[in-house]
């Protein structure tokens, strides 16, 4: 019988981070970000845990590293533990979660240079125009600049010999690229966003800090992927916000009335509201 105070002699499995980063795209839809090491597969961005390193530390550098996205912070998501998910050998995964526009991410929908989308060279995506990713009701449709060699890093890691990683932004719908593992992933992180799109305004904090409900609304029916009602959606969220005095114009009719989110100590102190559960970050 294995001795209980020597972890030796007792098997381990390998422990991943793997990441969902997904996009609100307006007039698109909801995005995820995969990327591509150039020698294998389309993937979500992700790495086993090297000795010594902690959770949120894997995170941050694959998503540097892989991803090309520094200083963010996602919420974990999900622990899939089924002992044979991966053909590799044993290996849990610690799923994450982050949200992130499009513009920040610094891509568009995928294009390859050829505008075929050819899934058979992996090619890094165009950068979008800044306008086509505003939630103010800009033209979603404007025109995307094709990206070329020169536009693609010499290196995207810490390790002069890690191989540099091409991104694009693909469909929730639309990810059979990955893995049934990653697609996986990306099921329980689209369940999750719009859960916490239900009761709470912007839990991600995508819209600029004064919005008005006609942008609330385009964003949360983007993540949920159909049309809200408006009258529900305004009966729902209105005792979340604080209004700002102010008006923006939206185009045709009268300037629509701007809000702010409501400071969780306010919704504390008001017994009337039942606090929306948000993202928990790391």
């Amino acid at each position: 019988m294995p001795d209980p105070s020597q972890l030796t002699q007792f098997p381990r499995p390998s422990v991943a981070v793997d990441t969902a980063v997904l996009c609100p795209v307006p007039g698109r839809g909801l995005h995820v970000l995969m990327t591509h090491p150039g020698d294998g597969v389309w993937q979500l961005p992700g790495s086993i845990l090297r000795p010594q390193e902690r959770l949120a530390e894997a995170v941050a550098r694959c998503l540097r590293e892989k991803a090309r996205l520094v200083d963010r912070a996602p919420v974990q998501l999900h622990v899939f533990d089924q002992p044979d998910r991966d053909d590799r050998g044993w290996v849990i995964s610690v799923a994450h979660l982050d949200v992130l526009s499009a513009a920040d991410v610094g891509l568009a929908e995928d294009e390859s240079p050829s505008g075929q989308g050819t899934d058979s060279t992996p090619t890094e995506a165009a950068v979008p125009d800044s306008s086509a990713q505003s939630f103010s009701g800009t033209n979603p449709e404007a025109a995307v600049p094709e990206a070329t060699d020169a536009d693609l890093p010499e290196s995207d890691s810490d390790h002069p010999d890690s191989p540099v990683h091409w991104r694009k932004l693909v469909p929730v719908h639309d990810v059979h690229e990955l893995s049934a593992e990653h697609q996986e992933i990306v099921r329980v992180a689209v369940h999750r966003l719009r859960a916490f799109h239900e009761r709470t305004p912007d839990p991600f904090g995508l819209l600029e800090k004064e919005f008005s409900l006609r942008q609330l609304r385009e964003l949360h029916e983007i993540v949920a992927g159909e049309s809200l009602q408006a009258d529900t959606f305004r009966r729902t969220m209105l005792p979340l916000l604080d209004p700002t005095g102010e008006a923006v114009s939206q185009g045709r009719g009268r300037p629509a009335q701007t809000f702010t989110r409501r400071s969780a100590l306010a919704l504390r102190a008001d017994t009337r509201i039942q606090m929306p559960e948000g993202p928990r970050r790391e």
